[in-house]
């Protein structure tokens, strides 16, 4: 009987322990590292949007270079194609040592969940937004993939439409609009 107990115990424990949360929603950037113009004052809702990391919500026209914006979707074969290149240019100690930011924005989900989800088994530990009303159409277009090369002023010195083909043609438009030397 005491076996019983002891046995019973320790499988509620271990049964309530981490090991049954997704290890992944850990590395989800919850956006508060996104380098951002403190001086902007929004006079309208329109870009502000959920981070996939967490509750905290950001606007987009604040947002100040350099930084490189990827808009995906789970859905979308290219976005899918080019997303281990990010992933690789994102864990690059040169990348991680400029003063670049990426910034995903996740859109046309059927829910949150979806672009979460894609962002978790992808690794994309990066700071990832949620165009869940697809406001970012104004500003980025209909199609994706798309990339957006943004300067310290916050205007646009690049733009990829479609995806990237492989790891060697993204790392060379960073080291060619950024100065990143990979």
């Amino acid at each position: 009987m005491k076996f019983f107990s002891i046995f019973f115990s320790l499988t509620l424990l271990t049964g309530c322990s981490a090991q049954n949360l997704k290890p992944e929603t850990q590395n989800l950037n919850d956006c508060s590292t996104i380098r951002f113009d403190s001086t902007y004052v929004s006079n309208t809702k329109n870009f502000v949007m959920p981070c996939l990391g967490g509750s905290s919500t950001f606007d987009l026209k604040s947002l100040r270079g350099p930084t490189i914006i990827n808009v995906w979707g789970s859905w979308c074969l290219g976005c899918r194609e080019e997303m281990p290149y990010f992933v690789d240019l994102y864990n690059n100690t040169k990348f991680t040592q400029s003063q670049v930011q990426l910034i995903g924005v996740d859109v046309a989900e059927n829910n949150f969940a979806a672009g979460s989800d894609f962002a978790m088994s992808n690794k994309m530990s990066w700071p990832n937004l949620a165009d869940i009303n697809n406001k970012s159409k104004l500003l980025f277009g209909m199609g994706v993939p798309v990339t957006w090369f943004i300067d310290e002023k916050g205007s646009v010195i690049y733009q990829r439409i479609g995806a990237y083909p492989d790891k060697k043609t993204l790392f060379n438009d960073v080291k060619k609009y950024f100065k990143v030397d990979f």
